[in-house]
This record gives structure tokens, C-alpha cells and sequence, in this order.
């Protein structure tokens, strides 16, 4: 990211804003103390008030317009072609006119619409609803349980004589009207209350359900035909005047974006400046665009941003989706290593790994694909799923996130499905237990029925300690890089001094448990001689070098750093719960499937006591999978960016950075106003001019 200043003519201030505008690679900022010091601040003018007034008008009339399709699009010349455009709709009284009425009648038809509805409920009452309306009543529709409406009955009737029920029974429901007088109103609501009886307040009408229903469903129906006049009307005041309207409304859109950097800008009697960020490649090009466009009158000035740039995340296709788990943590700072690259090898290879079984990680990589398709066609039509699973998942996360998270899984279900294959594992069942004989293309088969992860735990274990000192070690050579560019030269030894630290403890710990476990360090009559401090060679160098790494650490991040040292065999150490979860999964799954179908030499599976035993071990099998789904989503998921969060970020990491929100937008309907070309030359364009140092 490069800084840039930006000198041109007044001349030329709308034609360069217009072209930055469509350009979109310049975040304008405020201009800065030095610079305001040879200029002053821009004004909003006439002009750019008259714009903003035209901007709301044109924004109201597209919004009342009923939209229609327009494939044309339109050029304004300059911002006098705009204002002279705009001033020939004259539109404005017609449709604000036409947008009450509808208005109204909209109030109107819901009114209609719940006077209706009230009476229609009310239509097993033979009396006229002005009845229930006196001024010395209090009248209410209820429904209540035929269990709780006798007592509730009983016990109003005892309150006054003057009680009046009228009700219609259901199956198990009771709706009924009733009446009571003002002045029990207060003991009529704790009753209700208590026997849990819904109540709704008595409709203010005149005139019997069976009079009244008839004559509401007549008016709402000549007030349907109002409606559709009035909508008729607009439709047609859209179709003659809608591709106009839009294009200009798109035009002052970008009006008034330039009205709003054009308040960041400073000017003199004859020129303006603007200072903001550009993406570095694109600086020279820039240059180039600019001196096209107004023959060579405006100069550019750049030089590196410094650590307050916006950040641009560019990352190749099918990575950038895995931004949403950067963005989701922090931001980097736009002078900082980008982890995006890291983190989509990384992130699959841990999901794939947990899950470790090729039936649930095909099933997550077909949610996860109908997913990706079902929320890009929105339209596509009702699906199987329960419309409260729908709402609860949106609820959650927005469709697109979810979209983006699907996509992020994609891959670490196609390695997770590679895991089961390789380990035979399927539903928590083995193709070997449901063939006569284990097949052979399993690369690491179980052993005496086990799965196979359970058989390789302990190679598994070594491999989740070696893929941990390989992902810090790659965090810290981040760290110590980031600490080369800042020219940190004390940080950049530190870093080293960590990475030294982690290997040397961990080689020595593996080292140790390695001799330990194979008897050579135990004292038995075999082995008499044996010490536990007996160290090999290799062990002393491995601790004279990591004792070296920590003075250096110390010299070079300071004493207190030293309390950090248990947190660098934690982190390493972190990694083993891929192995855990790993297992936990896939136990679970083969201890279910163990009871419930396969059973053992001294423990018949549940499915062979009978046809009931078998529906209930059927029933086992389903829960369980589905409980190792919801698991593997997230289980996995989650440890997977804990574990690039905490133990990977934070050897390099800083974040809080800001985004790079270039000045622009979309245009649809409307052509840019310049087009500018690099100016064609027969030597190479010279790199661009540096800022100036400011004056003291």
C-alpha cells in the first residue's frame, strides 16, 4: 500500500473525481496538518447543494415506482447535463399523489382485513356484536381446555348475576364470549390468570357476524379494485418514465459520494489536493490515467504507507475464501504477514484429521454442498429440511457467512474421507467387519477388531507433536520475518531463540520418553547397570543448545520473557487434542456399533435378541451417527481454528488493522463520464515521484 498526494486544477477537480470514482483503487483521507498548512479545507457549494436536494427526490421517486426492467444505460456529460436532465421530470406531485391513495387504501384494507377476521371468530354468536359494547361491560373472545373452562365458569358466575357466556365446543377446546360487569373487571383477570385462559377484548361493531361478514368481504373486494387502479396507474407512470428516472438517480448516487470525499479534499484559488492510499502495483498506472486524462496538469506523489494504512487482502482463488476465518479473528495489519495462505492447508488438514471416518465426512461434504447451492438459489424451491432447523441455522449465521463456511469445509471433508479410507473406518464400521475377510487396500488396518487410529495412537500421538513444532516453528519464522522488515534486529534474534527453544525441548522430551519406554534407562537383572542419568551425547548437545537459545532469549526479549517458557511447550504439546478428538469420535462410533450390531465372543449384538432388541439397536445407530455429525462439525471446526488462533497467531499476529474502502462504486445504469487511457511513451514510465519532506 502507497501513500499518494494528489495536485490538480480546479479545472479539472470533477473529471478527476469522476474518474477516481469509477477507478475505485483510492481511499481518500482527511487531508493531513502539513498539507493544510499550504491549503485550505474545500467548501460545499450551490452546486453540490443542489445536487444533494435532487439526489433525495430522485432517491424517493425510485423508491415509489413499481421497478421495471432497463437495459439501457445512460451518460452524463457533466454535472450541468445531470441538473438539466433531472429538471425535465416532472413527475413528482402525480406519483407523491398516487402513493397516498395507495397508502390509504392500504390502511383501509387492514383495517377491513381485521375487522373481518374478528368476525369471523365471532360467528357462533347470534346476537349483535354492539351488545358486547356497552358502557357498563367488559366483553371478551375466550378459549381455554375443556378441564380448566368449567372451573373457570363456575367461578365467574359466583362473582356477579349479571355474567353473560355464550360458547361453542370442540374437541378438547372451548371458545366462548363473555360479558361481565366493570366493576368485577379486577377479580374477572385474576381468574383468568389463574386457570390460564386466553382472552382478546370484544371488536367495536355494529350489527350480527352473519350481517356483518357478507358486507366486510364486499368492501374489501371493491377496495382490492381501488388498489389495483392506483397500482395500475403507477405501473404506468413507471413504464413511460422508470428508464429515465433510474439512470439519473444512479448518477446523482455518485454525486453525492463525491460530494463526500470532495469535504476531505483542500484548495488554494486554482488547484486542489487530496491525499489517500492506493495499492502499490497499481500506482504507476494511476500516474499514467492521470496524465491522459487532463494532459499532463496533475501531478502524483507517493511514497510507502506507513503502519496507520487500510489493509487489501489479496490471496489467490479458492484460498480467499478462508479471509472469513481471518477477518472473523482480526484484520492484519497492512504491514504484517497475511495467514490466510497458512491457515487454508492448515485448517483442512485438521478437519480432515478429526474426523478421521469417510462415512461422516461424506455426509458433511454433502450438507456442505447443498449448502453452497441451496443458498445460491434461493429460488430453487422447499426442501426436506424443517423450516425451524432453517431458522435456528439463519438465525445463527447470515446465509452468506454460512455459504462461506461451507465452502471452507469442502476440502477438509475430502481429507477427512481420505483418512477413512485409509483406516477403514465408515460409520464407525470397517469394511473388513462387514466382509468375511479385512480387505487389503486399507492402508493402516486395525488390529483385533479395534479401529485403526486406536492400533496407531501412539504414532498418531508423535505425528500430532511434530505437526505442532512445525506450525509454531512457522508462526515464530513469521515473526522473526515481520521483525526484519520493521529492522528489529533484537526481535528478529528472539524469534530465532524461541524457534531453537521449542525444537531443542521438544526433541529432548521425545528423546527421553522414547528411552524410558524402551527399557534401556530401568534397572532390572537384565539390566543392572542402567541409570536414569545416563544420558546419551546427543541428549547433552540437544540441552547445552537449548540452555544457549534461552540466555540468548532472555538478552534479546528481556528476563520477564522467561515466564513464557512452560507456554512454549504447552503450545506444542496443544496439538495432541487432534488425536483426542480424533478418538473420541471414532470410539464412540465402534462401541455403539459394538453393542448394538457387531457384537463380541462373549456379548451378542442387541440386533440378534429379536425384532424389537434389533429396532432399538437400529435406533442406537442412527443416534449415535448423528450425534458424531453434529460433533464433527463442530468439534473439529472449532479446535481446528482454536489451535491457528492461540498457538499459531500469536507468535506473529497482531491484527486491528483497517480496511482498504476505496472511493467508488457500482455502476449499472449509467457509463462512466471519462474513460481515460495511459498516455502511450517510448521510454519506461518513471517510478512515481516521492512526497516531499514537510517544511518545519
Amino acid at each position: 500500500m502507497s501513500r499518494v498526494v494528489l495536485l490538480g486544477l480546479k479545472a479539472d477537480e470533477d473529471r478527476i473525481l469522476s474518474f477516481l470514482h469509477d477507478r475505485g483503487v483510492v481511499q481518500v483521507e482527511p487531508m493531513s496538518k502539513e498539507s493544510l498548512a499550504h491549503f485550505l479545507p474545500e467548501r460545499a457549494g450551490e452546486e453540490q447543494r443542489r445536487l444533494a436536494e435532487e439526489h433525495l427526490r430522485f432517491k424517493a421517486l425510485v423508491t415509489a415506482l413499481p421497478p421495471v426492467s432497463v437495459q439501457a444505460r445512460a451518460r452524463f456529460a457533466d454535472i450541468p447535463a445531470l441538473l438539466q436532465a433531472a429538471s425535465k421530470v416532472t413527475i413528482d406531485e402525480e406519483v407523491r399523489a398516487a402513493k397516498r391513495e395507495e397508502d390509504a387504501l392500504l390502511t383501509k384494507r387492514k383495517s377491513l382485513e381485521d375487522d373481518l377476521l374478528a368476525v369471523r371468530e365471532y360467528a357462533f354468536f347470534p346476537e349483535d356484536l354492539s351488545l358486547l359494547t356497552a358502557r357498563s361491560l367488559l366483553s371478551y373472545l375466550g378459549e381455554a381446555s375443556e378441564d380448566r373452562y368449567t372451573p373457570f365458569r363456575a367461578e365467574v358466575a359466583s362473582l356477579s348475576q349479571d355474567v353473560l357466556f355464550v360458547e361453542e365446543t370442540a374437541p378438547k377446546r372451548v371458545r366462548f364470549v363473555v360479558a361481565v360487569p366493570r366493576a368485577r373487571a379486577d377479580a374477572f383477570g385474576r381468574l383468568a390468570q389463574k386457570h390460564s385462559v386466553r382472552l382478546a377484548a370484544a371488536p367495536d361493531l355494529k350489527g350480527t357476524p352473519g350481517q356483518l361478514a357478507p358486507k366486510l368481504e364486499r368492501e374489501l373486494s371493491e377496495l382490492d379494485a381501488k388498489l389495483e387502479a392506483v397500482r395500475g396507474h403507477l405501473k404506468a407512470i413507471s413504464e413511460k418514465w422508470y428508464a429515465t428516472v433510474l439512470p439519473i438517480e444512479e448518477q446523482l448516487q455518485v454525486e453525492a459520494r463525491k460530494a463526500d470525499v470532495h469535504g476531505r479534499l483542500a484548495g488554494a484559488r486554482d488547484a486542489f489536493a487530496l491525499e489517500g492510499f492506493v495499492p502499490s502495483p497499481e500506482v504507476p498506472r494511476l500516474q499514467q490515467e492521470l496524465e491522459g486524462l487532463t494532459g499532463s496538469r496533475t501531478q502524483l506523489y507517493s511514497t510507502p504507507a506507513g503502519p496507520d494504512a487500510p489493509t487489501m487482502m489479496r490471496n489467490p482463488k479458492g484460498t480467499n475464501v478462508y479471509e472469513f476465518f481471518i477477518r472473523f479473528f482480526s484484520l492484519p495489519m497492512s504491514d504484517e504477514i497475511d495467514p490466510t495462505l497458512v491457515f487454508a492447508f492448515v485448517f483442512p488438514f485438521f478437519f480432515g484429521l478429526m474426523i478421521g471416518d469417510a462415512g461422516y465426512a461424506s455426509f458433511i461434504l454433502a450438507v456442505c454442498l447443498w449448502m453452497i447451492w441451496r443458498i445460491g438459489n434461493p429460488k430453487a424451491g422447499r426442501t426436506l429440511v424443517p423450516k425451524f432447523l432453517v431458522n435456528f441455522t439463519t438465525m445463527v449465521m447470515p446465509p452468506p457467512a454460512m455459504k462461506q463456511l461451507a465452502k471452507c469445509l469442502v476440502p477438509g471433508c475430502l481429507f477427512g474421507i481420505f483418512i477413512g479410507v485409509a483406516f477403514d473406518a465408515y460409520f464407525g464400521f470397517s469394511l473388513g467387519q462387514l466382509t468375511a475377510g479385512h480387505l487389503d487396500f486399507a492402508l493402516w488396518p486395525g488390529s483385533g477388531g479395534l479401529p485403526g487410529q486406536v492400533s496407531y495412537i501412539a504414532k498418531l500421538l508423535l505425528l500430532s507433536i511434530y505437526i505442532g513444532l512445525a506450525v509454531v516453528s512457522l508462526g515464530l519464522v513469521f515473526g522473526a520475518i515481520n521483525a526484519y522488515f520493521h529492522r528489529s534486529w533484537r526481535h528478529v534474534a528472539g524469534k530465532i531463540s524461541w524457534i531453537v527453544i521449542a525444537w531443542g525441548i521438544t526433541l529432548l522430551g521425545l528423546s527421553l520418553i522414547h528411552h524410558t519406554y524402551s527399557g534401556s534407562w530401568l534397572i532390572t537383572p537384565n539390566n543392572p547397570s542402567a541409570s536414569a542419568l545416563a544420558f546419551q551425547p546427543f541428549q547433552y548437545a540437544l540441552i547445552g543448545i537449548t540452555l544457549a537459545a534461552v540466555v540468548s532469549m532472555i538478552v534479546t526479549e528481556g528476563g520477564l520473557m522467561a515466564i513464557e517458557l512452560p507456554s512454549i511447550v504447552s503450545h506444542v504439546l496443544s496439538y495432541a487434542r487432534l488425536v483426542g478428538i480424533l478418538l473420541a469420535s471414532v470410539i464412540l462410533a465402534y462401541v455403539i456399533n459394538l453393542i448394538a450390531v457387531i457384537g463380541s465372543p462373549g456379548q451378542p449384538a442387541m440386533v440378534t435378541h429379536g425384532a424389537g432388541f434389533a429396532i432399538l439397536a437400529i435406533v442406537l445407530v442412527l443416534v449415535g451417527a448423528v450425534f458424531n455429525i453434529i460433533v464433527g462439525v463442530f468439534e473439529p471446526g472449532i479446535q481446528g481454528a482454536r489451535l491457528m488462533y492461540v498457538e499459531y497467531f500469536s507468535k506473529f499476529f497482531k491484527g486491528n488493522g483497517k480496511p482498504f474502502k476505496p472511493f467508488g462504486g457500482r455502476r449499472s445504469f449509467t457509463l462512466p463520464q471519462h474513460e481515460a487511457r495511459p498516455v502511450a511513451t517510448a521510454h519506461a514510465v518513471p517510478a512515481p515521484t516521492p512526497l516531499p519532506a514537510p517544511k518545519a
